[in-house]
């Protein structure tokens, strides 16, 4: 009863918040006659629906596969990357460059490009979520290796610890919440790379939905996969917030 008295308190302003939004938007869903905005009620009633008859089972397992193997490729490469760029002022000075650049360019440009060379299969949106999510888990992996006290590092170095004991026992734990943050960051991008890249290629996954409901002007069903792909991106943000927390605790 406790734990549940101290949730209701720590998160009590966001469903306070969450329930006025609610309101509002019925209200002004059945008050305004806009055909582009239901309201919340029938929002609900075509997302239940749209459950129950399965239609969005297949293309939200396609899109999960992608942020899958597009967040995995990110992890492994970006965190190299990272890696290499916070211990190596060369690797740093050669490719550091390009990864400020990728964090800063508008990535989504590069959908057709991937369409291109991959074609329409999951390959284009594991390259688009891998763009959008690689280049922030770099830099994160990055400030991870500068953030190691100095005074640390040189106390292994005057016991005779190697290179790898280091890396191992001094700077992976003082780096372990940017790695996190750089995860929790990388899966947030990859989740709106893979949707933009779908609503591009139309045809594929929860994006593919998003252009075939708003295609036909089905607003209520549009908003209800709107609202999946919202509570996807809280579910799979939230998911790495447990690891991290986890990590944390078994850490100490």
């Amino acid at each position: 009863m406790a734990a549940i008295q101290g949730w209701a308190r720590q998160n009590g302003p966001f469903l306070i918040s969450l329930a006025v939004l609610a309101v509002i938007w019925e209200v002004v869903g059945r008050s305004v006659n806009l055909m582009t905005l239901p309201p919340l009620s029938n929002v609900l009633s075509a997302f239940v629906r749209l459950w129950a008859s399965g239609d969005v089972t297949a293309p939200l397992l396609d899109s999960s596969l992608a942020l899958v193997y597009g967040l995995v490729i990110s992890l492994v490469f970006g965190s190299l990357l990272g890696i290499g760029i916070g211990l190596s002022r060369f690797v740093e000075v050669a490719l550091g460059p390009y990864v400020k650049a990728g964090l800063s360019a508008p990535m989504i440009a590069f959908v057709p490009v991937f369409l291109m060379l991959f074609g329409i299969g999951p390959e284009t949106r594991i390259a688009t979520v891998v763009a959008f999510s690689i280049f922030i888990v770099a830099t994160n992996a990055a400030t991870a290796m500068r953030s190691s006290d100095p005074r640390l590092v040189e106390m292994a170095h005057s016991f005779g610890a190697s290179r790898w004991a280091i890396f191992r026992d001094v700077r992976l734990p003082a780096g372990a919440p940017y790695f996190i943050a750089g995860l929790r960051l990388g899966v947030a991008r990859g989740v709106k790379g893979l949707i933009n890249g779908e609503v591009l290629i139309a045809i594929i996954g929860l994006g593919g939905l998003v252009k075939k409901y708003g295609t036909v002007f089905s607003m209520d069903q549009l908003y209800a996969v709107i609202l999946l792909i919202v509570l996807y991106a809280a579910i799979a943000v939230g998911l790495v917030s447990v690891l991290s927390r986890f990590v944390v605790a078994t850490e100490k």
